[in-house]
């Protein structure tokens, strides 16, 4: 009997979970619900939890919880398999039960915590940038002018005596200073060091942001050249940013102006890059012929760019981005990691918008 009651508590939790789930699915239909109701108004209030929880500690908790959640799901999955092998199916079950719960209460808690962020209006309706009518033309005249600021900026910089710990304090000033992108919370604009930083470029990434605690990452083992770029596109996640492509125009608009010339060659050098990947599925004719273009000091950051994330590419990196691939596409990224590149709209878009005559 106590253990049928134990059961039951089990199976309500699950059908509790359920209703969850849809009512959140139902919310996350409409973008201005999203948008105004929780990024706008829920989440930054949210996000002081976190902040007061982790922002302080100066290392990731978020990677000590995913690290708990790993090892408890583990434990539940081994044990199940113990009491299958015991023919011991009603204990099983109830560690089958068990799993299924503490994987539904995740997924609630993910999505209401900063997952609905996926789902809220896209930034170019918010600015009001035309990115469905881009031609050729238009990639091409905004490629060349990235290609001569990069070349520009890398003939005056030196790369050697940047610090990564003073670029993070000053691309968070950068980001909570901000006046334009009014969509962004500024609750908490603070990036860390993943405990592991080898274990991060294993699995091919540069930086990440922990969805349970709020915490933004970024691998400071990754070239120089991306750094800063990459510690502002992290941020923007934090500040409530879901689409990568967001991620990486917010990122650049930040960047492209900074006093520092580091900041600015991070922001057009990856331009520059997200630019020619596009033309080349285009027109690779045309992409020889502008990546030809690049200074012999911008092609040798890009080969040692290459060289760094070869060096640990193997099953997984491959198996991390598949995984993260899907993941895209589970959350309104039809496009996966094609999503990133997706930013060359948004720059072209924002451009041509700025330039048009008053």
């Amino acid at each position: 009997m106590a253990k049928a009651k134990s059961n039951f508590r089990y199976y309500k939790w699950v059908g509790i979970c359920i209703l969850l789930i849809l009512a959140l699915q139902i919310f996350q239909s409409n973008p201005h619900w999203i948008e105004y109701g929780y990024s706008r108004l829920i989440y930054p209030i949210y996000s002081y939890i976190p902040k007061f929880l982790f922002g302080w500690i100066p290392f990731s908790i978020g990677d000590l919880v995913y690290a708990l959640i790993v090892i408890a799901l583990g434990l539940l999955f081994f044990k199940s398999i113990v009491f299958l092998f015991k023919k011991d199916f009603s204990k099983a079950a109830k560690q089958f039960l068990k799993i299924v719960a503490s994987l539904l209460t995740l997924y609630i808690v993910f999505y209401a915590s900063w997952a609905l962020n996926y789902y809220r209006l896209p930034i170019h309706q918010q600015l009001n940038i035309k990115v469905d009518t881009i031609l050729l033309e238009d990639h091409l005249n905004v490629l060349d002018r990235h290609i001569q600021e990069v070349n520009t900026i890398r003939e005056n910089l030196n790369l050697n005596n940047q610090n990564r710990i003073e670029a993070n304090h000053k691309v968070q000033d950068i980001m909570e200073k901000d006046s334009l992108f009014n969509m962004l919370s500024k609750t908490q604009v603070r990036i860390k060091k993943p405990l592991v930083g080898s274990l991060a470029s294993y699995f091919g990434v540069s930086g990440y942001f922990n969805p349970f605690s709020h915490e933004a990452h970024v691998n400071y083992d990754m070239p120089l050249t991306s750094y800063p770029f990459t510690v502002a596109h992290e941020l923007s996640h934090q500040m409530g940013i879901g689409f990568e492509d967001e991620c990486n125009f917010i990122a650049f608009v930040k960047l492209k102006d900074a006093n520092n010339l580091w900041f600015r060659y991070s922001a057009y050098y990856e331009s520059t890059n997200y630019l020619l990947r596009t033309l080349y599925l285009v027109d690779k004719t045309k992409f020889e012929e502008y990546k030809a273009k690049l200074s012999s000091q911008v092609m040798a950051d890009i080969k040692a760019e290459q060289d760094f994330w070869k060096q640990y590419t193997g099953w997984i990196s491959d198996a991390s981005g598949l995984f993260y691939d899907h993941y895209l596409k589970h959350n309104n990224q039809a496009e996966g990691m094609a999503r990133y590149g997706m930013v060359t709209r948004l720059i072209i878009g924002w451009e041509q918008k700025n330039r048009q005559p008053n």
